[in-house]
Formats: C-alpha cells, sequence, structure tokens
C-alpha cells in the first residue's frame, strides 16, 4: 500500500472531492495554509515586491491505495485541481518501505507561538515552499499539569517542507534551531521518504 499526498487549491477540492467518491476512492481531506517556492502570494510594484499574503488557503488529501492504482489516483487529482497558474499545489506519493528515495518529506510538529520563527529562518535558508496546519498534540509527559487542571492535548502546529535528500540535515538543523526553547513541549520531527513528486501546475514529475 502507499499513501498519494496532495495539497491543492481549496475551490479546487469540492470538484476532486466529488470525483473520488464517484470512483469509489476513500479519502481524508483537511484545510491546511500553503505557497510554492514564490513564498505566497507576491504583487510587483514600481519601487519593490510586496508579499500580500505569505500562506493561501488549500486543502490536503490523503489518499491510502494499492500501488497499482496509484497512478490512477494522481492522474485524477491532477486532471481535476489543474489550472496551469502559480499555487496549483504538489502531489506525493510515499511509500512505507522506500528503499530508494532522492527526496524526504520534513515532518515538524512545533509550538505555534515559535512557528513564525521557523519560517522565517527556513526563508534565509532559501526554503521557501512548505505546507502548515494547526494541530493537537502532547508528548511522552502526557500534557501539562497546571495546578489541580491537567491539560492532556496541547496547542501545535504542523509543518511539511519537501526537499531533496541533500538538503534534508539543513532544514532539519534550521527547524531544530529556530523552534527550540530548551522547555518540555517543543516537538518533534520526523522524516519520510517521497517515492516520486507530480507540479500540478506543470504536470511534471519533481519538486
Amino acid at each position: 500500500m502507499v499513501e498519494v499526498f496532495a495539497v491543492i487549491r481549496k475551490e479546487k477540492s469540492y470538484g476532486l472531492k466529488e470525483a473520488l467518491y464517484k470512483e469509489g476512492i476513500p479519502y481524508v481531506s483537511w484545510l491546511v495554509k500553503g505557497r510554492g517556492k514564490e513564498g505566497g502570494l507576491r504583487y510587483k510594484g514600481l519601487i519593490r515586491e510586496k508579499v500580500l499574503m505569505p500562506f493561501l488557503p488549500k486543502t490536503a488529501f490523503s489518499i491510502i491505495c494499492s500501488e497499482e492504482e496509484a497512478q490512477k489516483v494522481v492522474n485524477l487529482i491532477i486532471d481535476k485541481a489543474h489550472t496551469g497558474a502559480y499555487g496549483d499545489g504538489k502531489v506525493f506519493l510515499i511509500k512505507q518501505q522506500e528503499e530508494v528515495s532522492t527526496m524526504r518529506m520534513v515532518k515538524a510538529v512545533v509550538r505555534p507561538e515559535r512557528v513564525y520563527e521557523v519560517i522565517k529562518a527556513l526563508e534565509k535558508k532559501g526554503f521557501k515552499a512548505m505546507t502548515m496546519w494547526d494541530v493537537v498534540g502532547r508528548g511522552k509527559e502526557g500534557g501539562v499539569q497546571v495546578g489541580e487542571t491537567p491539560y492532556d492535548e496541547l496547542a501545535k502546529t504542523m509543518l511539511l517542507v519537501a526537499v531533496e535528500e541533500e538538503d534534508v540535515q539543513k532544514v532539519v538543523d534550521t527547524i531544530t534551531k529556530s523552534a527550540r526553547t530548551g522547555a518540555y513541549g517543543d516537538g518533534k520531527i520526523f522524516l519520510c521518504p517521497i517515492s516520486e513528486v507530480w507540479t500540478i501546475r506543470t504536470k511534471e514529475r519533481g519538486l
């Protein structure tokens, strides 16, 4: 089994959901914020370039299917999500046991109050493309105790950054340095191999 993970325009998600339903393909979807290598929606003025929206509303899809069905699912997503403009999104093929992979998905769960420091640090290193959404989580401590009140789930932010193998350590080090406070609850970083990537706008393979 493999996972087809896609991040697409929010407004194109409704057509994709309908198509998946008609094909009998089960999926999980949720709202996220994302951007590509352009670093968000930008406006080029006469004097300087402005960032109008650093992140845009997107919808993420996770579809678990057989390897034989994967290409059909990928083609369906690209067909339904494609507009030809920047911001169409990406489709990732993730195999659970991938022996040879030149790309990695860096999944970081960080404190929400540190997320913009992390984003700025990644931008300075040249990594602008990422997806993020709000989550809840806890570590081995099982949450925190404030007086007599236990909090077993804490607010966190999930960040996804897809990179080539040679950039993995640089991204991990950047996130670790910018997200760390030294206290319990700073978060975790996970690495997942990516088998293939498609850019929906160009319909081509590759980051």
